[in-house]
C-alpha cells in the first residue's frame, strides 16, 4: 500500500479566500486514485 496525499487549492474570487482540499489515500494503485480525484474535484468546482 502507497500512502497518496493531495492537496487542491482553489481561490473564490467572489469571496477573496482559497479553498484547500486535502485528501489522503491508502492505495495500491496511486495513479488510477489520483485520477479519480481530479475528476471528482473538476465536477465538484463552482464556476462563476
Amino acid at each position: 500500500m502507497h500512502p497518496l496525499s493531495i492537496k487542491i487549492i482553489t481561490r473564490d474570487s467572489v469571496q477573496k479566500k482559497e479553498i484547500q482540499q486535502q485528501y489522503v489515500v491508502q492505495t495500491k494503485h496511486p495513479r488510477w486514485e489520483m485520477i479519480k480525484i481530479f475528476v471528482y474535484a473538476f465536477f465538484h468546482l463552482k464556476f462563476r
